[in-house]
């Protein structure tokens, strides 16, 4: 009987630590693939921990030059002004660091700062949106950025504008992956 006891233990355990592990596996399957795609970037530099669950990393069907061209027409489409380019390659190799192509683009309406100045002030700190366009080392082009509805969601009133602007970066998205 001692003996069918300490086999069921064990067998509980060995089935806990199963589940624990099927579970640790699976969780972190899309932030596991967003630091992979954020090494195929920056190599062994890469981040050292999962990129927050906000942040969107997408690989893009074009090179590098090409997506950005793609990104900044469809901005611009849309009648959005691009208020900023900021070229981290460049940046980076100021301080000897070489890296493929990386440029962010901000882009902004007057309209959402009228939104958020009627609803909550605090969220201007949250302006312009931004996205970062990155080739990685094996030549393949990644854009990330900030879902705007998670970013506006703590302000008041902001709600909308965040989901109207979530459409904006996916038709953006939809310019270099169709």
């Amino acid at each position: 009987m001692k003996q069918l006891i300490h086999t069921r233990r064990i067998s509980s355990v060995a089935v806990f630590g199963l589940l624990l592990f099927c579970v640790g596996v699976a969780l972190p399957l899309e932030a596991s693939a967003q630091e992979t795609a954020m090494q195929m970037v920056f190599g062994n530099r890469s981040i050292a921990m999962p990129l927050p669950k906000d942040r969107l990393v997408v690989r893009s069907n074009y090179p590098f030059m090409d997506t950005v061209i793609r990104i900044k027409d469809t901005i611009e489409s849309k009648d959005i002004l691009i208020v900023g380019n900021t070229d981290h390659q460049e940046l980076l190799t100021l301080v000897g660091l070489k890296t493929g192509g990386m440029l962010g683009i901000e882009f902004f309406h007057p309209r959402y700062g009228k939104v958020i100045a009627k609803n909550d002030g605090a969220a201007a700190l949250e302006m312009p949106f931004r996205i970062v366009v990155m080739e990685a080392n094996d030549g393949s082009v990644l854009v990330t950025y900030y879902r705007p509805s998670s970013v506006l969601a703590p302000y008041k009133g902001c709600e909308g504008l965040g989901r109207e602007i979530d459409g904006v970066l996916d038709e953006i998205v939809a310019s270099f992956t169709h």
